[in-house]
C-alpha cells in the first residue's frame, strides 16, 4: 500500500455526512478505498471479510455506531484505529469514549482534525504492530532456545563472578539433576555447592582455569571430577563457555557436558591397547628364543655334523690315490660340505647375530651392514660415538630387528645407491638413523594394506616408550630416525582407570 492509499470501513448511515468525510479525505490527497456499512452485521462482514486501515464510526445516537461498534471490534480481537465522528461534541461523552479505547473523537462540522488523526493513529498503529511482531519473534526465539537447551545432553549455565571473587549461577538449566544429581533451584539458591562437589584434586586446576579465563577472557574449557550426591559417585565432566565483561562482574555462557562414559571407553581402550602391547612383546620374546633355540642346534649340531662328514670324507680321499675318478667325487663332496657349512652358518647368524651377544650392539650393527653390502652392492658409511655402548638385552635386540628391516626395506623399495648409518647414545637414550638416496616413500605406500615393516618399527618403538620419524622425499632418499631408552626395557602405559577414579 502507497502512503496516499487508505481502506476506510465507514461505519455511517446519513449520505451527507459519508460524502462530506470522503470528500474531505480526497481533499487531503487519499486514494480511498471505502466500504460503507450501516448496522452492526454489516460491520460484522466488513471485518470478517477484509483489512482495513482505520474505522471512521459515527456516533449520533439515531443509527449504529459509537461505543457498540467498538465493542464489536474488540469482541473481534482487532487492532485498527477507531475514531468516533458526531455532530455535537460533549465532554462527558468525549470522557467517556477515550477511557473506553476509542483513539479520537472528532466534530462532523469541522473535519479539519480528521487527516491529522488519521496519520498520527496510523503511526501509531503500525508501532503497536511492529512491537507485537518483535514480541512474537522473541518468544518463538525463546521457545526454540528452551527446546535446544532441554534436548542438551548436558546443562546449559550462566556463570558469575564478581569483584570480590564471589560466583553465582544466575541460570541453570533443568539438565542440571540429571548431570548433578541436585536441583537447579539448589545450584542457583547455594553456588558454593558446585565448588563443594569438586574432586579435591581436580578443585585447584578449576579455579585457575576459571582465573586465567576471567583475566584475559578466553574461552574457558576445563575437564575435570565432581563427587556426586549422595554417595560420592565420580562423575567426569567437560566444562565449556565464553566469557563476557559485565559491569563489576565477569559472565560465562556455556554448557556443562557428562564425558564418564568416554573417560571409561578411553580407559578401556589403553587397557587393550597395553594388552596387545604385552601381548607383542610376549610374542616377540617367544621368536627370539625360538630364534636361539634353533640358532644353536645349527651351529652345534648341524655343524659339528658337517665337521665330522668332513673329516670322515678327508680320510676317504686319503685312501683312495689310486681311484681319480672317487677322488674327484670325494673333493666335490668336500666343496658340498663347505657350501652346507657356510649356509648353516649363515643361517645361525640372521637367526641370532652372535656378534651381538659377544661384542655388542656396535659390531653387531657393522656386520649386518658388511652383509648387506656385499648382498646387494649398495655402499654404505657407518658412524657412531661409543664402541661399547651398553644395552639391555631386549633394546638391543629390538634395535637389530629394526636395523634389519631397515635394510631390507632399502633392498627391495628404495633403489639406491648408497646408505648412511649412524648409531649414538645420548645420556640414557640410543639412536639409530639409517638414511638412503632412494625413490622414496609416499603416502600410498605407507597406508598399504600389507606394508607390515613399517609398522614392525613403530610398534616395536612404542612398545619400549621410544620415539620414531620417518622423512621422505619423493625422489630424495628417505631417513628414519628411532630412539629408544637404553635400559628400560618394558615401558608399559599406565592404568588409566585406576587414574582416572582413584
Amino acid at each position: 500500500m502507497s502512503n496516499k492509499e487508505l481502506r476506510v470501513l465507514l461505519v455511517e448511515c446519513a449520505d451527507e455526512d459519508a460524502a462530506s468525510i470522503l470528500a474531505k479525505l480526497a481533499a487531503a490527497g487519499y486514494t480511498v478505498q471505502p466500504t460503507r456499512v450501516r448496522d452492526e452485521a454489516g460491520m460484522r462482514r466488513a471485518l470478517t471479510g477484509a483489512t482495513f486501515d482505520v474505522i471512521l464510526c459515527s456516533d449520533d445516537g439515531d443509527c449504529f455506531g459509537g461505543l457498540a461498534a467498538l465493542s464489536l471490534l474488540r469482541h473481534l480481537d482487532l487492532d485498527i484505529p477507531f475514531l468516533l465522528l458526531a455532530r455535537e461534541l460533549r465532554e462527558e461523552t468525549i470522557l467517556r469514549t477515550m477511557r473506553a479505547g476509542v483513539d479520537d473523537y472528532i466534530l462532523k462540522g469541522s473535519l479539519n482534525r480528521l487527516t491529522p488523526s488519521i496519520e498520527h493513529n496510523l503511526h501509531q498503529a503500525r508501532i503497536r504492530r511492529n512491537y507485537r511482531n518483535a514480541q512474537s519473534a522473541l518468544q518463538e526465539s525463546q521457545a526454540r532456545m528452551h527446546a535446544f537447551i532441554a534436548d542438551l545432553p548436558g546443562m546449559a549455565y550462566q556463570i558469575r563472578l564478581d569483584a570480590h571473587g564471589a560466583i553465582t549461577f544466575p541460570y541453570v538449566s533443568e539438565g542440571c539433576q540429571p548431570l548433578l544429581v541436585v536441583e537447579s533451584q539448589e545450584l542457583t539458591a547455594e553456588p558454593g555447592l558446585f565448588e563443594r562437589m569438586l574432586h579435591p584434586e581436580d578443585a585447584a586446576g578449576y579455579r585457575a582455569s576459571m582465573l586465567y579465563s576471567a583475566e584475559h577472557l578466553t574461552f574457558w574449557n576445563w575437564e575435570g571430577r565432581l563427587l556426586t550426591p549422595p554417595n560420592g559417585e565420580i562423575k567426569w565432566i567437560n566444562l565449556r563457555c565464553s566469557p563476557r565483561r559485565a559491569e563489576d562482574c565477569v559472565l560465562w555462557e556455556g554448557i556443562m557436558l557428562n564425558i564418564t562414559q568416554s573417560k571409561l571407553t578411553a580407559a578401556e581402550l589403553l587397557q587393550s591397547q597395553q594388552r596387545l602391547h604385552e601381548l607383542s612383546a610376549h610374542i616377540e620374546d617367544a621368536r627370539e628364543q625360538e630364534r636361539i633355540a634353533i640358532a644353536r642346534e645349527v651351529h652345534d649340531d648341524l655343524g659339528s655334523l658337517l665337521t665330522a662328514t668332513k673329516l670322515d670324507v678327508a680320510w676317504l680321499s686319503s685312501h683312495l690315490k689310486d681311484a681319480p675318478k672317487l677322488e674327484r667325487k670325494v673333493r666335490d663332496i668336500e666343496s658340498l660340505i663347505d657350501k652346507c657349512t657356510r649356509a648353516a652358518s649363515n643361517i645361525s647368524r640372521s637367526l641370532r647375530p652372535s656378534a651381538l651377544d659377544t661384542f655388542g650392539i656396535v659390531a653387531a650393527i657393522e656386520n649386518e651392514a658388511q652383509e648387506f653390502s656385499q648382498r646387494s652392492g649398495i655402499p654404505y658409511a657407518f658412524e657412531h660415538n661409543d664402541d661399547a655402548m651398553k644395552l639391555s638385552p631386549r633394546i638391543a635386540i629390538s634395535l637389530f630387528r629394526i636395523f634389519q628391516e631397515a635394510l631390507a626395506n632399502i633392498t627391495k623399495h628404495a633403489e639406491a645407491t648408497r646408505v648412511s648409518i649412524a648409531l649414538a647414545c645420548h645420556d640414557d637414550r640410543i639412536e639409530l638413523t639409517v638414511g638412503d638416496n632412494g625413490r622414496g616413500i609416499r603416502d600410498a605406500d605407507r597406508a598399504k594394506p600389507r606394508s607390515f615393516g613399517l609398522r614392525g618399527i613403530f610398534e616395536r618403538v612404542a612398545h619400549f616408550g621410544g620415539e620414531a620419524r620417518l622423512h621422505s622425499v619423493p625422489g630424495q632418499g628417505t631417513t628414519l630416525s628411532v630412539q629408544l631408552p637404553c635400559q628400560n626395557g618394558d615401558a608399559n602405559p599406565p592404568d588409566l582407570q585406576q587414574v582416572l577414579f582413584d
